[in-house]
């Protein structure tokens, strides 16, 4: 039977995002002077669950036979937009008032 295996999360503790992922035997291999560094700077998590993604995204590719023909928007829509005013709006700060 194959031997348990442990992991250790390596978690940078400035940005708080992980590091990487490595096995405790490679942490136990370090020289003290790198287990130093490494426990000055980062924080160390013993991984005890396998973590499983709850959702999958299957990308299909499909061969486009025929050309494709999309909606465009109606005109009348648009002309109802109010136009950009040119210099109304200089700033991007508050207004003073």
């Amino acid at each position: 039977m194959a031997e348990k295996q442990h992991f250790v999360q390596i978690v940078d503790i400035q940005s708080g995002k992980i590091d990487r992922i490595v096995n405790l035997k490679e942490i136990d291999a370090m020289s003290p002077e790198e287990k130093l560094e490494l426990s000055r700077h980062k924080n160390l998590f013993v991984v005890t669950h396998r973590m499983q993604p709850i959702v999958k995204v299957e990308l299909k590719k499909t061969v486009i036979t025929s050309p494709m023909q999309f909606e465009e928007a109606p005109q009348e829509e648009a002309a109802e937009l109010p136009e950009p005013a040119t210099k109304a709006t200089k700033g991007k700060g508050r207004k003073k008032g």
